[in-house]
């Protein structure tokens, strides 16, 4: 050790790293508690999240296995209108009515299939036949709605084929 220091300079450089020592350890204080603080309100928040993960876990399997079945469907008010005989005669709701009614088994039809039964099954309510062509736009609109699906598309030569329900999924 060097005898040289004065002992005054020896105590002013003590002094000093004390107040610095004590300065630092009020600034880690200060920080631990901010640290505690946040520390405290991270755990309420993540008690809070476990919870209503929890709650929508258990009540989200048994409405996924719901929403997964498939719904039953009921005849559409316009086919039952078309065969009680009530409501307004309108073409579309026949040919409507016609293809809901799964007539054609899963096999494929044109407007042309729809047209010759409709024609069978409502010749006694129309004043004259229904025209294939007049029946296009009803099987187009329903696959808009995806109550049917395109099988195959129709040219200036081959009318287009329409299978029932949505597209499967290959």
């Amino acid at each position: 050790m060097s005898s040289e220091m004065s002992v005054a300079r020896v105590l002013a450089k003590l002094e000093a790293r004390a107040v610095a020592h004590r300065e630092q350890r009020a600034f880690h204080a200060q920080k631990e508690a901010h640290h505690r603080a946040q520390r405290e309100l991270h755990e309420a928040e993540l008690k809070k999240v476990k919870a209503n993960l929890e709650a929508f876990r258990s009540a989200a399997t048994p409405a996924v296995d719901l929403a997964s079945q498939p719904a039953a469907e009921s005849p559409s008010s316009a086919s039952l209108d078309i065969e009680s005989g009530q409501g307004r005669l309108m073409v579309s709701r026949m040919i409507r009515a016609v293809v809901e009614s799964q007539v054609f088994g899963g096999e494929p039809f044109g407007g042309a299939d729809v047209v010759e039964e409709a024609n069978k099954r409502f010749a006694d309510r129309l004043h004259r036949p229904i025209d294939s062509r007049t029946a296009g736009d009803v099987p187009r609109r329903m696959r808009r709605e995806k109550r049917i699906h395109l099988v195959r598309v129709g040219t200036s030569h081959y009318e287009a084929l329409y299978g029932q329900g949505a597209r499967p999924v290959d």
